[in-house]
């Protein structure tokens, strides 16, 4: 017979990522989950223990939570993951990443902005109709999790972000 994990006293009833919970953690994971903010995604993870059978949204906006989800990405203790074991903020999203030059930047690489608070990753890069020539750069679109927009949305490096940030892989 299982244990629930923040109360070693009471029988699990519900195994998330190899943790068990009891029937008050269930409770408080239910109740959890309807506060989560409505742009972030995936809404049913973003939770944490707080304590005294208390369960709260994580603080914070999603977007490193929907770019680790997205990656596979689980670095961090488990105080900088969601109830499923994905990373949700954007410093521990990038440790161990190598910094990528805008020249090179792919699908699927991470853009972090100047201020390493929010993060998206490439959809697509277009390349410059006009090879070779100074100024004319490559149009980058980052699907991110926006609090701004309320959803995942999909915006131009160039003027969304101002063309600022850094790419990392």
């Amino acid at each position: 017979m299982s244990r629930c994990m923040h109360h070693p006293g009471r029988t699990s009833v519900l195994t998330i990522n190899n943790k068990y919970y009891c029937a008050e953690c269930e409770r408080g994971i239910i109740a959890a989950r309807l506060l989560v903010d409505r742009h972030v995604e995936p809404k049913a993870c973003f939770i944490w223990y707080v304590g005294n059978n208390n369960w709260q949204p994580i603080a914070g906006t999603g977007c490193a939570h929907w770019v680790a989800h997205q990656q596979g990405i689980t670095r961090g203790t488990a105080n900088e993951q969601c109830i499923e074991g994905f990373t949700y903020r954007v410093r521990t999203l990038i440790q161990r990443m190598q910094v990528i030059a805008l020249a090179n930047v792919q699908v699927n690489d991470t853009y972090v902005s100047p201020a390493v608070d929010h993060t998206g990753l490439v959809l697509s890069v277009t390349p410059s109709r006009v090879a070779g020539v100074a100024g004319v750069a490559s149009a980058i679109i980052i699907r991110h999790d926006s609090s701004r927009q309320g959803r995942v949305s999909d915006n131009d490096f160039a003027t969304y972000f101002h063309g600022r940030g850094t790419f990392y892989r």
